[in-house]
C-alpha cells in the first residue's frame, strides 16, 4: 500500500494563513501580513468632522468630557447598551489626541476586519472594526455601531463595507464560497481515521516519524496547521493506512 503522499499546497493543502488570504480576496480585501491576529489591510479612513460627529451623536456615539486629561484627550463613547461579562468592565470608548500643532484633535477612525475560524460555521468570520487613531473600543458591538454609522453616511463606502454595515454584526465566507467545501483540518481527519482507537490517537503524540503528513499539532506552529482539501482526503487516508501498518509491521518478532 502507498506510504508516501505528496500534498501540493495551494491545490491538496492549506494552512490558515492561506484560506485567510483567500477569503480576504474574496471580498476585494488583503491580509494584513505578519500580525499577531488575523485581520485586513484597511478598508476606508473617515476623518471625523462636525458632520460625522453629529452623525455619531445621532446614533449615541458621543463626546464626553475628560477633566482628568487637562483637554488635552477627545473622547467619544458609545453610549447604547452594552453587553456585560463578568469581571470586566465593557470597552466602549475611543480616545483622540491632540494634533501636534495643538489646532485640533486627531479624530481619524479606520475601517477593517477581524478574520476569526469558525468550524462549525464552515467558513472564516469576518468582523468588523473601527480602529481610532489612540485607543480604541476593544468590544465588538461598539465597533460594529462605529463601522455601521460611518459606512451608511458614506454612498461611496466599498461593497465589503456595506455588507458588513447591513449585516447583524458579522458574515461568513464560507468554505464553498471559495471553491473548498469539504475542506478538513488534518488533525480532525486523523480523529476520524483514529475511529477511537487511543492506542494510535497516542501513537501520533508520541513518535514524529509514523504519519506523514503528521497530524498532531505538537510538531507545528498552529499558523503551520494543515487543512486537506475533500479531494485529497481519500489520499490521506490511505497514507496513514500504509504507514501504520508499516510501522506494525516494523515490531513483529521475526
Amino acid at each position: 500500500m502507498e506510504t508516501v503522499l505528496n500534498l501540493v499546497p495551494g491545490v491538496d493543502s492549506f494552512t490558515l494563513p492561506d484560506l485567510l488570504r483567500l477569503v480576504a480576496t474574496h471580498k476585494g480585501l488583503r491580509l494584513y501580513e505578519g500580525a499577531s491576529r488575523a485581520y485586513s489591510e484597511p478598508i476606508k479612513e473617515y476623518q471625523l468632522d462636525s458632520r460625522l460627529l453629529a452623525i455619531l451623536d445621532e446614533r449615541k456615539i458621543r463626546r464626553q468630557d475628560r477633566p482628568d486629561c487637562h483637554n488635552e484627550i477627545f473622547t467619544l463613547v458609545d453610549e447604547n447598551w452594552q453587553e456585560k461579562v463578568p469581571g470586566y468592565k465593557p470597552s466602549s470608548f475611543w480616545n483622540f489626541k491632540r494634533l501636534e500643532d495643538k489646532s485640533g484633535f486627531d479624530l481619524r477612525v479606520t475601517l477593517s476586519v477581524d478574520f476569526c475560524l469558525n468550524i462549525e460555521k464552515r467558513g472564516i468570520v469576518f468582523v468588523p472594526q473601527a480602529r481610532g487613531s489612540f485607543v480604541s473600543a476593544a468590544d465588538s458591538l461598539p465597533n460594529f455601531r462605529m463601522f455601521k454609522a460611518l459606512t451608511e453616511s458614506d454612498k461611496d463606502a466599498p461593497a465589503i463595507a456595506k455588507e458588513l454595515a447591513a449585516s447583524d454584526g458579522n458574515i461568513v465566507v464560507l468554505w464553498t464560497d471559495i471553491g473548498l467545501g469539504g475542506i478538513r483540518k488534518l488533525s480532525h481527519l486523523f480523529t476520524e481515521f483514529a475511529c477511537g482507537n487511543k492506542a494510535i490517537e497516542d501513537l501520533s503524540w508520541r513518535k514524529e516519524d509514523v504519519f506523514d503528513p503528521q497530524p498532531s499539532s505538537r510538531f507545528r506552529k498552529s499558523e503551520d496547521e494543515l487543512f486537506i482539501a475533500e479531494s485529497a482526503q481519500p489520499k490521506v487516508f490511505m497514507a496513514w493506512r500504509g504507514q501504520l501498518d508499516k510501522y506494525r509491521g516494523s515490531l513483529a518478532v521475526a
